[in-house]
């Protein structure tokens, strides 16, 4: 038999209908590798019906979503999502349910059993019947915790939760940017606390620790959400101030120093402030180097005070 030969022989052999007990072992093999894929997957899946209701879950999705099988059969996805992300999913649910596209994938958060908040990412993709209509829908989700806290912990200071050198250039690039054309301009505050030395000397580190965590409260219950707050050394705090004039950002300056020494733990601050009516995008350390320059002359003319310095 030719090579040609053999190989049509070949494929009208493989299309011949399987004998029943052979189509039978082949339906079963399917069945297994379905239940071994579905069950030891790394990644949550889950079959959800056209209102929202849970029809299988793998385990792996119980483990990142945080409910047991039992209970999120019993409901739907709409009572684990986030309220803040469940309008996008439900409007993204529906323009794949309309055959808008063949799949999405969504950045949300989940509320686990015992109240806490994870990040996932969801990818969801629409089953439909032998006629094309929608039959129910699979959705893939991935545990994004450790990603989410990698990012976090790149910009933030691991004691106070502030932002560290690099958040704070980051942030402040959006801050620069819209106080740019701006009428009021913006604001630096540099902190440098006074008898932090002696309060881990006598203390110790532990007393420290708490004094710089207590610190960061105050200058964030100071600030705004459009501010940035900021811990850059040791006991060097900054604090990036918009939407506010030079008298305004003065004036909460001075509202920061009093609150720092009447705490009454023996520590207080040398303050050194500059204000910036028309900020560039490379203005971040130029207002760093000042408003520290401000401070060092607030400490030497006797602490627990504020300086004013000037741009340029």
């Amino acid at each position: 038999m030719s090579r040609q030969s053999h190989r049509q022989f070949l494929e009208s052999e493989s299309r011949k209908p399987l004998p029943s007990n052979d189509l039978t072992a082949e339906l079963a093999l399917a069945q297994r590798r379905f239940e071994a894929t579905f069950l030891h997957a790394p990644v949550g899946i889950a079959h959800v019906g056209l209102d929202g209701a849970f029809l299988m879950v793998n385990p792996r999705f119980c483990e990142i979503s945080g409910h047991d099988a039992a209970t999120l059969l019993r409901t739907g996805f709409q009572q684990i999502t986030h309220p803040d992300d469940l309008h996008i999913d439900e409007d993204l649910l529906a323009r794949l349910h309309d055959g808008e596209f063949p799949r999405y994938t969504l950045e949300k958060r989940y509320i686990r059993a015992d109240g806490t908040i994870i990040w996932i990412n969801l990818t969801v993709a629409m089953v439909r019947d032998d006629d094309g209509q929608p039959e129910f829908f699979v959705a893939v989700i991935e545990d994004l915790s450790e990603l989410r806290r990698a990012s976090f912990e790149a910009v933030h200071d691991p004691l106070t939760g502030l932002l560290n050198r690099r958040g704070l250039a980051a942030r402040a690039n959006d801050i620069l940017a819209d106080a740019r054309g701006g009428e009021q301009g913006v604001s630096l505050l540099f902190l440098d606390l006074d008898g932090f030395k002696q309060l881990n000397d006598r203390h110790g580190h532990a007393a420290g620790d708490a004094c710089l965590v207590d610190v960061a409260q105050l200058l964030s219950a100071h600030g705004t959400t459009r501010d940035a707050v900021a811990r850059v050394g040791g006991d060097e705090f900054v604090m990036l101030l918009a939407g506010r004039d030079g008298v305004g950002a003065e004036a909460l300056a001075q509202d920061v120093r009093v609150a720092l020494a009447a705490q009454g733990v023996g520590v207080s601050g040398s303050f050194g402030l500059v204000h910036v009516t028309a900020p560039d995008a490379v203005d971040l350390e130029r207002m760093i180097a000042c408003a520290d320059a401000a401070m060092l002359t607030a400490k030497h003319g006797g602490k627990n005070q504020l300086r004013v310095g000037v741009f340029g």
